[in-house]
């Protein structure tokens, strides 16, 4: 295939212009808040973009294809393909939007297609070639005469797939299987300027059977029955594809840990906004994926998509979901409720913060994340399931922190999903976010026995090379292995959805601002790149199969199940079927050997109708026998193909915005030293809990999120959203490392304002003491909602000296007077200062010092008191009695006179 590589050297070239003149900027300052900005589509349409993020005058965006899929003369997607003539007829619709403020005049638009791709893994190179590489062109058509600024006009263009039989129109010359990119054209004219070419959009067409030659059966454009064909005796069928599918369910990590005790003493599940609870609801973006599922599990090749697919779940969404399901009060913190009252800041820590507020409807958010998990549970029923990395949380940042309690709640959470799903899923596999796995945090994290699943990037040869996808043994990490899916789907599949993403691993020469494309063309594009395998063994020349009857799984690439020859016209079926065999290194032996594993984003931000038609198409094809469902389980039982490999240690994309460390240069540390320092606060706050209290088995409620907040911080989700991916400041770049940076400062808040709760209170600022045995008094108070164990240290002058307090147990929400017996050596009125500290049971430090202020020495005039009050009730009791014996009335006697 002839390939454009003048517009690839352009686009590659110029990112690294635009990283290079951010990087003579100061990245940093003094605060970790990123001082260089992000490139704007604008600087990037001024670099020569392709394709172009920020057109000046015009936009065009392509709305629909049909068909999605073309297999000879037939739909092979779902849509049904117009005919001319029996040839079927591609149709591209879309929309022209002026999004200058200059009216356009003449609007024209052209449909225009560039050559096949080489093989399944060039099948997104042609997205970022320039116009002039499309040279098989249609005629323009006038859409509008003239466009005002913000107005939009509908288009729709159509093309024979191939020469229609007595026509003269131009076609596509579709007269192969491949993958074949289309391109629509704008042209206008801006008003007061010369005609131009406004913009361009793109997208791929995945042709599994060239049409057929003219003159075979098909129905024309009047509904006329067109001849039939002549008997004919076709070859071996192709061989079919193994599929095999994780289907991601997780949500962007917007909950974020409450100080325990603060709103009330349940424990609550707080939000940072209501994008989970959206999520959630019958429209919502969760729920469609779910209902996607099990709608194409009911569809064409249903059972076998079944077999194919393994759900991919998020535990610290279904943990989330379920405690919003069972009652859990909900709170949305997102900054705008009122502020907390003075009275409370004192006792809650949150000093400067505002009163989350509750959903509208807390009723419908229950019964929405109630009737979710049962169609979740009712999807996953019997079938496969795995876990995801909690929070989708950045693996590599994990290995550094080194924290066996964050590892396992990274990892380590399959009883989390079987308790709220009833599925136990697989053991021993690790899916990280970002695709790829770096030696040493596979070192780190996967112990004996372990898969990773990751992109073919991530991997290396003995000799250095990507290997193929498959699977691939980690020499140095004795039975680690690594499950690779290919570079290229898993861009096409990140690259869908609302918010799509160039995934770290992809290939910096093929990465463009996505949003140039609109989220149809942008899927078309995903669906073509899954089916772009089945292109590669249709498309196998006679040269590149090899004799049928070889040895099933041979070293030639044999397929045992394969279809074998069909019957000639006129001939008994015959039962016997014979294994197709495709040579060694060509790509029709790579695709029927490694098939398809389709990993999206774990995030995904696709929505239902969109998720159904690419179930939809693979159920198609399964149905059509040209895949094959290959469950998860079999894959990561398979053989090795590459048994000494290596994990890379830069992978591809390694000036990932996300990945570059908000607190590289900052004085307070790096984030794993910041996380570490958070982990130390949350071990304290569980040092605390009084264990022998039955009261105390609800802490874990209120403690574990914090654990949790510290992988939600470090979450991947969105680093490379927007943007093209390629350089350090693109994109959300700037917003991930913000993110992190907010996330972290809040967690540490938060524990600060947790321990602040248990606190001494002294009785006032100078004690004076009555006697040189008078004990010392303090109020140690708890603010936690569970009860706690704490130890009172205290430093004393040497003439003052005081009993040690030890343990003292507080109730949960409670407090306790203590009394320290104290003996003063100290005379003449002298002031001591005595200090007292909390701390854990195994003497962590819980608060500062508390000093309290001891008057010493002033005996002889307590003593002096208490000699004048003795003499006072002697004269007073003498009194008395003698004035009894007198017979006198004591007033106080009145009434009571015997």
């Amino acid at each position: 295939m002839t390939r454009s590589p003048g517009a690839r050297v352009i686009r590659a070239l110029v990112p690294v212009t635009l990283s290079a003149a951010l990087a003579a900027a100061p990245l940093w300052g003094v605060s970790p808040i990123p001082s260089a900005q992000a490139i704007t589509p604008e600087q990037a349409t001024a670099a020569g973009y392709i394709p172009n993020p920020a057109p000046a005058f015009a936009r065009i965006a392509i709305d629909e294809v049909t068909p999605r899929v073309l297999a000879g003369n037939t739909s092979g997607g779902g849509m049904a393909a117009g005919t001319e003539s029996g040839v079927p007829v591609v149709t591209v619709s879309g929309t022209v939007t002026n999004v200058g403020d200059t009216p356009l005049e003449a609007v024209d638009v052209r449909l225009q297609r560039g050559p096949r791709a080489a093989d399944a893994s060039a099948a997104r190179d042609a997205l970022v070639w320039s116009e002039p590489s499309f040279g098989v062109r249609g005629e323009f058509v006038r859409v509008s005469e003239s466009l005002a600024p913000g107005e939009s006009v509908p288009f729709s263009l159509s093309m024979p797939a191939s020469a229609v039989p007595g026509g003269t129109d131009p076609d596509l010359q579709l007269t192969e299987p491949g993958v074949y990119p289309l391109l629509v054209n704008l042209n206008g004219t801006p008003q007061g300027a010369a005609p131009a070419r406004l913009d361009d959009a793109r997208t791929l067409l995945p042709v599994l059977e060239a049409p057929r030659p003219s003159g075979l059966s098909g129905i024309d454009d009047d509904d006329e029955i067109a001849p039939a064909p002549p008997a004919v005796t076709p070859g071996p069928a192709p061989a079919s594809v193994p599929l095999t599918i994780l289907w991601p369910l997780a949500s962007a990590p917007t909950r974020i840990a409450a100080v325990p005790g603060a709103d009330g003493p349940d424990p609550v599940v707080m939000l940072t906004n209501g994008s989970l609870l959206d999520e959630l609801a019958d429209t919502g973006r969760l729920t469609g994926l779910v209902r996607a599922a099990d709608e194409a599990f009911s569809g064409p090749g249903g059972q076998e998509l079944r077999r194919a697919t393994c759900l991919a779940v998020d535990p610290d969404l279904v943990g989330t979901v379920s405690q919003i399901a069972d009652g859990r009060t909900v709170l949305i913190d997102d900054g705008n409720g009122p502020v907390v009252p003075e009275d409370e800041r004192s006792r809650s820590g949150r000093e400067g913060e505002r009163r989350p507020s509750t959903p509208a409807d807390p009723g419908t958010v229950a019964a929405d994340a109630g009737r979710w998990l049962d169609e979740l549970r009712a999807l996953a029923d019997g079938g496969c399931v795995v876990s995801l990395p909690t929070a989708q949380a950045d693996l590599e940042t994990v290995a550094q922190v080194g924290s066996p309690d964050l590892t396992r709640a990274a990892l380590d959470r399959g009883e989390m999903i079987e308790r709220v799903i009833g599925v136990e899923p697989l053991s021993n596999v690790v899916v990280p976010a970002s695709g790829t796995l770096t030696p040493g945090a596979a070192t780190a994290l996967t112990g004996q026995g372990s898969t990773a699943i990751v992109a073919a990037a991530s991997t290396r040869t003995d000799t250095g090379l990507v290997p193929p996808p498959g699977m691939v043994g980690l020499a140095g990490t004795p039975g680690a292995r690594a499950l690779t899916y290919s570079d290229t789907v898993g861009s096409a599949l990140a690259a869908t959805g609302e918010v799509p993403e160039n995934p770290r691993y992809s290939d910096p020469t093929t990465r463009y601002w996505l949003t140039a494309d609109s989220a149809q063309a942008r899927l078309q594009d995903a669906r073509a790149s899954l089916l772009a395998p089945l292109v590669d063994v249709a498309d196998a020349a006679p040269s590149d199969a090899g004799p049928a009857g070889g040895s099933a799984a041979g070293p030639a690439g044999t397929l045992a199940d394969a279809a074998g020859a069909a019957p000639a016209a006129g001939d008994e079926a015959s039962d016997t079927t014979e294994p197709t065999t495709f040579v060694p290194g060509t790509p029709a032996a790579a695709a029927v050997e490694q098939g398809v594993l389709a990993v999206p984003p774990q995030v995904w931000s696709i929505d239902r109708d969109s998720a159904g038609s690419l179930l939809e198409t693979l159920g198609e094809q399964l149905s059509a026998g040209r895949m094959r469902a290959t469950p998860l389980p079999d894959r990561l039982g398979g053989p090795v193909t590459v048994p000494d490999g290596s994990l890379a240690p830069d992978p591809t994309g390694a000036t990932d915005p996300g990945e570059v460390d908000p607190f590289a240069r900052d004085p307070g540390g790096s984030t794993a030293q910041r996380l570490t320092a958070a982990l130390d606060g949350i071990g304290t706050l569980r040092s605390l809990v009084d264990t022998s209290d039955p009261t105390s088995s609800g802490a874990a409620d209120h403690l574990d999120p914090l654990l949790g907040d510290a992988l939600r911080a470090i979450s991947t989700t969105g680093r490379r959203a927007g943007g093209d991916g390629v350089t350090v400041e693109s994109g959300t770049g700037s917003a991930a490392r913000l993110r992190i940076v907010n996330r972290l400062d809040r967690l540490r808040d938060t524990i600060d304002a947790s321990l602040a709760r248990v606190d001494l209170l002294p009785p006032g600022s100078v004690f004076t003491m009555a006697s040189p045995n008078s004990p010392l008094l303090l109020v140690i108070r708890n603010g936690l909602p569970f009860p706690v164990r704490v130890d009172v240290d205290v430093a004393a002058p040497e003439d003052l000296h005081v009993d040690p307090v030890g343990t003292v147990q507080l109730p949960a929400a409670g407090s306790r007077t203590l009394q320290a017996p104290t003996q003063s050596d100290a005379g003449g009125g002298a002031r001591r200062a005595v200090s007292f500290a909390l701390t854990t049971p195994d003497g962590r430090p819980l608060s500062q010092p508390v000093e309290l202020s001891v008057q010493t020495g002033g005996y002889p005039v307590a003593q002096a008191f208490a000699l004048a009050a003795a003499a006072l009730a002697l004269v007073l009791g003498g009194r008395r009695y003698l004035r009894y014996r007198r017979g006198i009335l004591d007033p106080a006697d009145e009434g009571h006179r015997p």
